[in-house]
């Protein structure tokens, strides 16, 4: 099987999520928020492109720049092969190897492999408890998982992306409007020397 643009776009049907808590507001005991971040792992990553691709015309090549893990997926199209790549960041979990992961898990991404949710970052969604373990819900209480809950964080996601962000080095930043006291200027004449 050759790959070419009808394979490519194959890469970014959707995966199946995992969802991770990231945090519970206003508290652990009574939360009425928890804030989740959608995430696929580096095997899903791995079987989507053998699936498509085939074991044997994808691989990955990884090194160290500047203190960060890069990783960068070749693809052979063709008689070519094409590379795209990303650096990753070290996790919580085991640093080293969360790093090696996340670098893959990006790197795949420029390639379209779960492009769509990868953009979602964290979402802050409503939360009820239900047993003991808080769940996410839609603005009627209903229980959401699966495509629901992925629409209904996509949906908050469309309405917070008209937030103002700014880079670090535009703040602080001076005010259009002028607030600076101006001193009245003295009445005293400057006196002016001739020339000589």
């Amino acid at each position: 099987m050759s790959v070419n643009n009808d394979t490519l776009k194959k890469l970014q049907m959707p995966l199946t999520l995992k969802w991770l808590v990231r945090g519970l507001k206003p508290d652990n005991i009574k939360p009425t928020e928890m804030t989740i971040v959608a995430y696929v792992d580096a095997r899903q990553v791995q079987d989507r492109l053998d699936d498509v691709i085939g074991a044997d015309k994808w691989q990955d090549d990884y090194f160290e720049s500047k203190g960060k893990q890069f990783c960068r997926i070749g693809i052979k199209v063709g008689p070519e092969w094409i590379w795209k790549g990303d650096s990753g960041i070290e996790t919580l979990m085991d640093a080293s190897k969360g790093e090696t992961s996340d670098a893959f898990k990006r790197a795949a991404v420029h390639w379209g492999i779960n492009r769509d949710t990868y953009e979602l970052g964290e979402v802050t969604i409503k939360c009820k408890v239900v047993g003991e373990l808080p769940v996410p819900i839609d603005e009627k209480g209903n229980q959401l998982s699966g495509q629901k809950l992925l629409a209904e964080c996509k949906r908050i996601v469309a309405l917070r992306d008209s937030d103002l962000k700014f880079a670090k080095n535009v703040l602080p930043f001076k005010s259009a409007i002028n607030t600076e006291v101006k001193k009245p200027k003295s009445t005293r004449r400057k006196i002016v020397e001739p020339l000589p």
